[in-house]
């Protein structure tokens, strides 16, 4: 009987990028990924909205500025259809109105751009089930 195969230790959870630049998918998905992460990447809101499946070990990190909706409207119309998986907001230069509507609704903001561990750190809290810290 042959040894069994040596294979990677399991993913730390999924997550969903939903970005429309493709240099920014790109990374985020071989940085995830070196930290353990499964990544799946969708250029805009309704090709994530078609295809994602809704997993509760799964968070999703929505760009803002997206074409057909924004980063917003794509997380609430996620969540009206049943599947409150955590989500993670990120945008350049956010608006106080913004930082409060993504506050009240319960989605995590970070800036961009993405330096030092602030999207890693909002990862893990929602994928521990632990709320954004401000």
């Amino acid at each position: 009987m042959a040894a069994p195969a040596v294979s990677d230790p399991p993913p730390h959870g999924l997550v969903f990028v939903v970005d429309g630049d493709g240099a920014v998918r790109r990374s985020l998905r071989f940085a995830l990924g070196i930290d353990g992460f499964a990544v799946e990447t969708f250029g805009d809101a309704e090709t994530f909205l078609r295809l994602a499946e809704c997993r509760p070990d799964a968070c999703v990190v929505v760009d803002y500025h997206l074409k057909g909706m924004n980063g917003v409207e794509l997380i609430e119309t996620v969540w009206r259809r049943g599947c409150r998986m955590p989500a993670i907001l990120t945008v350049t230069n956010p608006s106080p109105a913004l930082i409060r509507r993504a506050a009240a609704a319960g989605v995590a903001l970070v800036e961009k751009p993405l330096l030092g561990s602030a999207l890693l750190d909002r990862i893990r809290e929602a994928l521990a089930g632990v709320a954004p810290s401000s």
